[in-house]
């Protein structure tokens, strides 16, 4: 859903850039592009490497473990 308002609030902020006038309301398009362009980036799945065994005790550094 993110991406579609980007997709046409970018449509829209052209179309504006084209009316006598329009760039008086760019910026409020242009906003909501990045603002749902935030919202797709943000929606995207983390890809960072996992670890295969993880350390269970948070504390064995301490513990001498």
């Amino acid at each position: 859903m993110s991406a579609l308002v980007a997709v046409l609030s970018l449509l829209g902020t052209l179309a504006l850039l084209l009316v006598p006038g329009g760039v008086l309301l760019v910026p409020f398009t242009l906003g909501g592009f990045l603002l749902a362009l935030t919202g797709v980036l943000g929606g995207l799945e983390n890809r960072t490497v996992a670890q295969h065994d993880p350390e269970m005790d948070p504390r064995g550094w301490r513990d001498g473990a």
